[in-house]
């Protein structure tokens, strides 16, 4: 498995039918039978309880994306199971390694060593991975929080673990919750002073049927096209900054890929990304595109942040359950959460 896992950042907010602002406690106690006399540690306990139950009593699955996802409790199979989601009922926050893949498959498994040994991956069966997961539900609050890490575009749930949540926070007073993708502001900022803009990557796929007498069809009519603009400049530090990078991607955005008559532009790309290199920490790292932030947020690969990542792609799941719970403490919390970070003069 070639990857390079990522932690992808998301936020939601409780949709209640009357549109007045309702927490995880006014929800649990509408929803899932808590009683009023409840404590917030103990609703959140409950709320908890709700989260993991359909994964842990058997499969969460996603027809649409044929993906599941799970927690296998055999420790012969599952040598993870150590890393089972726990919460901390003080600070309202779970984290754990939970089971998923796609299903459905029908593939054919083969021993490498031996080409005699195969077997069939029928119907209904799953190809199950380790993803660690990070999630807050405050009492207090209407809004939630989740970290899912990812392996690579292919080797990922985060979009069936969305689905999840957006239906676990559904009832019959409340509507979906929709999550969103986030990146705390401080974060950005600290990684983008100093830094500046050594490529801009933009890549599509394209399916060409444009009529001519040459057609490209007639070798193949799907491709993907790659444009990398890379700054010429006598030294890295004369590159552009990456303060700059709004200007700069308004004036390349409007540029694009030419399939005869038409013109994809760069802003209607798959995938548009800076890679940037920061001149202090003599390091770089990948900006993407976020169409719901408007702005390029940084991407953050393990391997950059210290977690080691074994030959086989699978991250120190100790380490990675440290580094999330410190980012959560120092940076996203005093963000989602405003008003814990009030200090008033005496």
């Amino acid at each position: 498995m070639a990857s390079n896992p990522k932690l992808e950042f998301y936020k939601f907010s409780l949709k209640h039918t009357d549109d007045n602002r309702k927490t995880f406690r006014d929800f649990a106690i509408e929803e899932l039978n808590g009683d009023a006399s409840m404590s917030n540690d103990n609703i959140f306990e409950l709320c908890f309880r709700h989260f993991v139950k359909q994964f842990t009593e058997g499969h969460a699955k996603n027809k649409n994306k044929q993906k599941t996802i799970t927690f296998i409790s055999d420790e012969s199979k599952n040598p993870y199971v150590k890393y089972y989601p726990t919460l901390n009922k003080a600070k309202n926050t779970l984290s754990g390694v939970i089971n998923g893949g796609p299903y459905d498959k029908e593939a054919i498994v083969s021993d490498t060593t031996n080409n005699e040994n195969n077997s069939t991956l029928g119907k209904n069966m799953s190809i199950l991975l380790p993803y660690f997961i990070f999630a807050y539900f405050p009492s207090d609050h209407f809004e939630g929080f989740f970290i899912v890490h990812s392996y690579n575009r292919a080797d990922s749930i985060t979009d069936v673990f969305r689905s999840y949540v957006t239906e676990l926070f559904k009832g019959n007073n409340y509507n979906k919750a929709i999550p969103m993708p986030f990146c705390p502001k401080n974060f950005q900022e600290e990684w983008r002073k100093g830094a500046v803009i050594q490529d801009m990557i933009f890549s599509t796929a394209v399916i060409d049927n444009q009529l001519s007498n040459n057609p490209i069809s007639n070798n193949f009519n799907e491709y993907n096209v790659e444009i990398k603009i890379t700054p010429k400049v006598a030294k890295d530090k004369n590159k552009p900054q990456m303060q700059s990078i709004n200007n700069i991607w308004d004036i390349f955005k409007a540029k694009g890929y030419s399939k005869g008559s038409d013109v994809i532009k760069i802003e209607d790309f798959e995938k548009q990304k800076i890679v940037a290199k920061n001149e202090e920490r003599k390091t770089t790292k990948t900006f993407q595109w976020n169409s719901t932030e408007n702005e390029f947020v940084p991407v953050i690969y393990l391997r950059d942040v210290g977690v080691a990542v074994s030959e086989n792609g699978i991250p120190d799941f100790e380490q990675l359950k440290i580094y999330c719970t410190s980012l959560f403490d120092s940076e996203i919390l005093k963000e989602i959460r405003p008003d814990k970070n009030v200090h008033k003069n005496i």
